[in-house]
């Protein structure tokens, strides 16, 4: 659980900043001069034919040599490939992109035209926009999946408008993409994501606002603790523990007894990031949990605790029947003498 936000933010980012595979160290400046003068480059023009290949594999291969090459002069054709929900195995160009939350080894060429895109840079921002409009649901969902990683400011209207378009697809990628964009206008419309009709939506909706150092959306997340999806309910529960706001103690407390030993877990984990003394009482009968993750994420919460009331259920905990429950308790305890209080 506490890794969770650091590889949300590296998934979305690595192709940023990955010096190998198909990531290339090209000269930006060398490539626009070239092409603005209208001299496309041999390599450049047959990787922009490639790109109506009959083999979606080549048509993929394509976008990852027209990325390295950060060719402006293939943006038209790579927003028509947008729209290309062929699918394809991973990796592709020697490169496994982790950018999704699906499990499954897959991609498509449209989804690898919105990276070759935002990895052009800003020249691709209008470009996206205008595909935010356009007639089939991959190609606007890829759009906004290509701002998001683009970052600009820009697209921050374009997106929330797209929060609101027809297709559910196309509504997540716009607020995982507006999650992504630290503007503070898009705390609103992921606010009201929380109660898109989709679960998916919602989910991407509180994952989103995790990321908003916005104190508007703590209300809305504490709403959407009680969601029918457990999917939500865990990712309002890790949302709000990255909030500096008491207002989520006594609601994340109540989450300690969902139905829901993931949603348990992540509840035991944000509260263990609330300087409150409220959490103290149930993160100890956490420890009792019916489940060792939850067990282990109560013992690693009560650590980091400056309270005297954990030390005996967390010596209690270091003859758990689970190794990492045993582990976690006994850093708890380590911690507490680290700080300088070791009273019995």
């Amino acid at each position: 659980m506490r890794r969770l936000l650091l590889i949300a933010t590296l998934s979305v980012l690595s192709f940023l900043s990955c010096t190998g595979g198909w990531i290339s160290t090209t000269s930006k400046a060398a490539n626009l001069t070239e092409q603005q003068q209208g001299e496309v480059p041999t390599e450049i023009q047959d990787q922009i034919q490639k790109l109506s290949s009959q083999i979606p594999i080549s048509r993929a291969e394509a976008t990852c040599a027209l990325a390295r090459a950060r060719a402006t002069a293939a943006i038209p054709a790579l927003v028509k490939l947008l729209a290309d929900d062929t699918e394809i195995n991973q990796p592709v160009c020697g490169e496994r992109g982790n950018w999704s939350d699906d499990k499954t080894p897959k991609t498509t060429p449209g989804e690898m035209a919105a990276v070759a895109l935002a990895k052009i840079g800003k020249e691709s921002v209008e470009p996206l926009i205008g595909a935010l409009t356009g007639a089939t649901p991959v190609a606007r969902a890829n759009a906004a999946f290509g701002l998001g990683l683009i970052r600009d400011e820009r697209s921050v209207e374009p997106l929330i408008g797209a929060t609101k378009d027809a297709d559910a697809h196309v509504r997540a990628k716009a607020v995982w993409s507006l999650g992504l964009v630290g503007d503070s206008r898009a705390v609103e419309p992921l606010s009201n994501a929380l109660r898109d009709s989709e679960a998916k939506v919602r989910s991407q909706a509180a994952w989103a606002l995790g990321l908003k150092g916005d104190q508007r959306s703590v209300e809305p997340l504490i709403a959407a603790l009680s969601d029918e999806s457990l999917n939500v309910q865990s990712q309002a529960a890790w949302a709000l523990g990255l909030k500096g706001d008491q207002r989520a103690v006594e609601p994340l407390a109540a989450a300690l007894h969902a139905n829901s030993d993931h949603v348990r877990s992540q509840a035991a984990w944000a509260l263990g990031l609330k300087g409150d003394s409220r959490a103290i009482e149930p993160l100890i009968t956490a420890l009792r949990d019916s489940n060792p993750h939850v067990r282990s994420q109560a013992a690693w919460a009560l650590g980091l605790k400056g309270d005297q009331r954990a030390v005996g259920p967390l010596k209690v905990a270091l003859n758990d029947g689970d190794e990492h429950v045993r582990k976690q308790a006994a850093w708890a305890l380590k911690m507490r003498r680290i700080s300088g209080d070791d009273r019995e």
